[in-house]
């Protein structure tokens, strides 16, 4: 007959931190863009094959677009055009390989637990709101600092009891962004 299990003796399954989550970068702008274009010239060779099978009527317009470009030759505008479609490929190549962006912060967890800027904002505007002498609160966020800006009575030491505050309210992240407090008391607004 086995012994029986404690609790003490059972461990919880070992798991790997969720990595950071990424924003889509830059090219989630570009790749649309480029689909956008993709379709159109879709479109343009399934109307011409259909026009060439005699399923719909009309002409077609590539042979026609053809036509028109076999006379020309060496042109003064073909290098500079040459030049801006090899500088926006370079740029497209840039685009497509600069880092995606890194919009969360992580929290001291050893599963993987992230917050994105927008809610560590709304973290330290809810803290400051909560401290006394505070008539409103407002925030924003990057990964590196968090401003708050608060209407307040212009009681001495609201800056600190702010700071405070959201300094403990964001205690939880691994790495705590710097916080920066602005108090506008109400003489300051009429």
């Amino acid at each position: 007959m086995s012994a029986p299990v404690s609790d003490a003796d059972v461990r919880p399954p070992s798991m790997r931190p969720a990595a950071a989550p990424a924003g889509s970068g830059p090219v989630g702008v570009v790749g649309p863009l480029l689909a956008v274009l993709l379709l159109a010239l879709g479109v343009l060779l399934v109307r011409d094959a259909l026009v060439t099978a005699g399923t719909v009527s009309g002409s077609a317009w590539l042979p026609a677009v053809v036509d028109g470009l076999r006379g020309t030759g060496p042109a003064g505008w073909l290098v500079p055009a040459g030049a801006v479609v090899v500088l926006v490929g370079l740029w497209l190549v840039v685009v497509a390989l600069r880092p995606r962006s890194r919009r969360t912060l992580p929290l001291t967890s050893d599963t993987g637990v992230f917050l994105h800027v927008r809610d560590v904002a709304r973290l330290a505007a809810g803290a400051a709101g909560d401290v006394d002498g505070v008539l409103d609160a407002s925030a924003s966020a990057t990964r590196r600092k968090v401003t708050v800006t608060v209407s307040g009575t212009a009681a001495a030491g609201l800056r600190e009891d702010v700071t405070e505050a959201v300094t403990e309210r964001l205690a939880a992240l691994a790495s705590a962004p710097r916080v920066s407090v602005l108090v506008r008391t109400p003489e300051e607004s009429s």
